[in-house]
């Protein structure tokens, strides 16, 4: 049996089980960035079920062009269905013994520096082989940009492959303090 024949089959039991319609937000009101590596498949490490979370996948699970375009995307369409602020956690999860790693030499830097969204020069800031401090250039990242609401909480974990076990590196909730604008002396503040 070919794999498609397969996943269809499978399809086939999810639905004669009894799939029912969900809702657009959420359960758990998280949405997960990660790794499409098959060892880390959020269902099973975090016990997620469908419906529970948004799943973006993104090689490394790094916060890149690609990542925020989705997230960005799914603010919208939150926005657009008249969920706008729905207070969402967004997880982070990188792992160990991921194959981005591999892509540091000499002979990938330009094109990981490209899916990274720098210069080749400002790799090493984005600690590719360093999946702990990676996190916390990628919420630091995250915190930097004006398009990512300052309210937002996000957590940062990394999974180990061999242990199974997840662990967590640092969250953020809110995001970054929102700074109000002071109104000039002597104006009227309503």
């Amino acid at each position: 049996m070919n794999p498609t024949t397969e996943l269809l089959a499978r399809n086939e039991r999810f639905v004669q089980e009894g799939h029912s319609e969900l809702s657009f937000l959420p359960r758990l009101r998280t949405c997960i960035v990660t790794c499409p590596d098959p060892r880390v498949d959020p269902a099973q490490v975090l016990g997620i079920e469908l419906g529970d979370a948004a799943v973006v996948r993104a090689a490394g699970g790094r916060v890149s062009p690609i990542v925020l375009q989705q997230l960005l995307f799914l603010q919208l369409a939150g926005a657009a269905a008249g969920q706008s602020d729905v207070g969402l956690e967004l997880v982070l999860m990188q792992h160990t013994d991921c194959g981005i790693t591999h892509l540091q030499g000499p002979e990938h830097r330009e094109a990981l520096a490209a899916f990274l969204g720098v210069a080749a020069e400002e790799l090493d800031q984005k600690a590719v082989a360093d999946p702990h401090a990676g996190i916390r250039v990628d919420i630091d990242a995250l915190a930097a940009n004006p398009f990512i609401p300052g309210s937002l909480s996000v957590s940062g974990l990394v999974y180990d492959v061999a242990s199974g076990r997840a662990e967590l590196v640092e969250r953020r909730s809110p995001l970054r303090e929102e700074r109000t604008e002071s109104a000039p002396i002597g104006s009227a503040t309503t």
